[in-house]
This record gives structure tokens, C-alpha cells and sequence, in this order.
């Protein structure tokens, strides 16, 4: 039986500027940075205080805006969960003490697993993950590889690092990590686009979406839903891009839905069915081939597109 699992995003900080970043493409849009949120612990463990929520397995620490090695109640999070919750920690590693290391390592088991982002060796993983530090990643891989903890390193397909896989792969084994890469279709520069045959075609982006009313839409909303830091649980982590989100029918009409998915007037069980009502929405809408269907929509859970996957 498949495990249940929810996507939080405990924070918006982030010391990284990965070019296809949502922050970067914020900073890029609005000329400001990103507003530091960190999602209030009690808030939402008042929300999980439900039947739906009691029933969750686990927590997928992974960030859309931010990385949770930065959240400064980390350390609480783990200890507030640990007894009945499972830890999926992704985190591209940088900047953080042997102190930090040596902690997570103790408060994490071998039910736990942390996913280190790294795309490449010391001389190329800066060249996609800006201001990251080599040899602060190293240290913690080093010191969680020591613990009980399910290690792994995530490398993402570039132009830079294609060519170097099997060379990666035998680096981050002789460190204890359990290697595995991923093809993307968002890069944010030109230059770090690979060879076609590394491209992620599914859901890449085509200018034929934003007028097509002809795309049957079959909504995968309860299984890509996100707590994000700033305290909602939205369908998805997708749509939260800026260059999507606020032209959304999700923001536009934010009273009918995203006002309700607030983690501090609602519960699990309540949200969950306000999202049931989202996705149902953009079926219908959909099937009646309406001009407000969003172009993430299409672009993600087009009928099409989930045949494939």
C-alpha cells in the first residue's frame, strides 16, 4: 500500500540562486527578494489534528521557495513529529556547521532519508546551484553517511554535466549516497539546456496551451497537494510559481480557495475537501472547454500527458 505522505515546505530562506528557482524568477519579476516565511509548528499541528491527518505517514521537507536546513525550528519540527512521522529531507546542503550536522543526524533514523541536491562535482555544481559551497556540503554528507539515515545525491541533468554522469554516480557512491539523476525542462539559461535526449518532455510548456480550450484536464491535485511556508495547503506545488500564481484562477478567486485552505482556520479534513472542490472545478471547466482552465493545468495534468507518466 502506498505510504501517505504530505509535501511541507517548512521555509521560504534559501542561500542558493539556481537559475529556474521560483525565488530567482521572483526576484527576477518583482525586484525584491523573496518574503522570509517559516511555517508556524503549532498552527500545524492544530491542522493535522484530524482524522485525515492522523492517518499521515510522513513528511516530504522539500521547498519550493526555501530549503529546510534553513528553517530555525527544524530541530522542534523533527521532535514534535518524531514519534509518529517518517522524514523525506531534500536539501542542496550548503552553508550549515558540524554542530547542525551532528544533531539532525542524531534526531533522524533509519526510517528517515535526506536527499542531498547536488549537480555535479566540485569544478560544476556552482554552475547551476549559485552560491552553493562545496566543501560545506561535503561535511554534512560526510557526517549524515555516519548515521543511520537513508543517504542519497540527486543530480539534475545539465549541459555541463551529461557527459560526467557515471563519473558523479561513483563520486557520490564512494561518499555512502545512493545515486540517481533527473531530466528537468526548466533551466532558466539557455546555456544549461543538454542534448534533447536529456530533455523532460512531458511537461514542457507550449505556447498552443494558453488558447487551446481543447485540452481535457484530469486534475492530480490529492496527490501533488503542498503545505507552503507561509501556512496554506494549495493543489500543488507547481502553480505557486510567480509567473503563474497570480494570474491563477486559484488567486484570482482566492475567497472561494485559497482563503480557505489556511492552516490556521481549518483542518486536514476540511482543506482536503475544499482541494476535491478545486480539482473538480478545473474538470468541469475542462470538459466544458472554458477559457479559465490555467495553463499549469494543462501543462501538468493535461488527460494526455498523464497516459505517459
Amino acid at each position: 500500500m502506498e505510504e501517505r505522505l504530505l509535501h511541507v515546505e517548512l521555509t521560504s530562506r534559501c542561500t542558493l540562486a539556481c537559475p529556474a528557482c521560483p525565488r530567482t524568477e521572483w526576484n527576477s519579476l518583482l525586484k525584491r527578494p523573496v518574503i522570509k516565511n517559516d511555517l508556524d509548528i503549532n498552527d500545524f499541528e492544530n491542522f493535522l489534528d484530524c482524522d485525515e491527518g492522523r492517518k499521515i505517514q510522513g513528511f516530504k521537507l522539500c521547498g519550493d521557495y526555501g530549503d529546510c536546513i534553513y528553517y530555525p525550528q527544524l530541530f522542534e519540527f523533527i521532535k514534535r513529529f518524531r514519534n509518529t512521522k517518517k522524514f523525506i529531507i531534500s536539501t542542496n546542503g550548503s552553508f550549515q556547521t558540524e554542530e547542525f550536522w551532528n544533531t539532525l543526524a542524531e534526531l533522524l533514523t533509519d526510517q528517515d532519508t535526506i536527499i542531498f541536491g547536488i549537480d555535479g562535482l566540485e569544478d560544476t555544481n556552482h554552475l547551476y546551484r549559485k552560491n552553493s559551497n562545496w566543501n560545506s556540503i561535503m561535511l554534512g554528507l560526510d557526517i549524515m553517511a555516519k548515521s543511520n539515515v537513508k543517504i542519497k545525491w540527486q543530480t539534475i541533468v545539465f549541459s555541463f554535466n551529461h557527459d560526467q554522469l557515471d563519473t558523479i554516480k561513483s563520486f557520490a557512491e564512494s561518499k555512502g549516497a545512493e545515486f540517481f539523476s533527473l531530466q528537468t525542462h526548466r533551466y532558466g539559461d539557455d546555456q544549461l539546456i543538454p542534448p534533447d535526449r536529456y530533455v523532460e518532455l512531458h511537461y514542457l510548456f507550449k505556447e498552443d496551451y494558453n488558447n487551446n480550450h481543447d485540452i481535457l484536464i484530469n486534475p492530480r491535485c490529492n496527490s501533488e497537494k503542498v503545505i507552503t511556508s507561509d501556512g496554506y495547503l494549495l493543489p500543488c506545488d507547481w502553480i505557486r510559481n510567480p509567473g503563474t500564481f497570480y494570474k491563477s484562477q486559484l488567486w484570482k478567486q482566492k475567497s472561494q480557495w485559497v482563503n480557505r485552505l489556511n492552516v490556521k482556520n481549518t483542518t486536514y479534513d476540511q482543506a482536503l475537501l475544499v482541494v476535491e472542490e478545486w480539482a473538480n472545478y478545473v474538470k468541469q471547466s475542462s470538459l466544458n472547454k472554458l477559457p479559465t482552465v490555467d495553463v499549469l493545468c494543462k501543462m501538468k495534468c493535461r488527460e494526455e500527458c498523464n497516459k505517459n507518466i
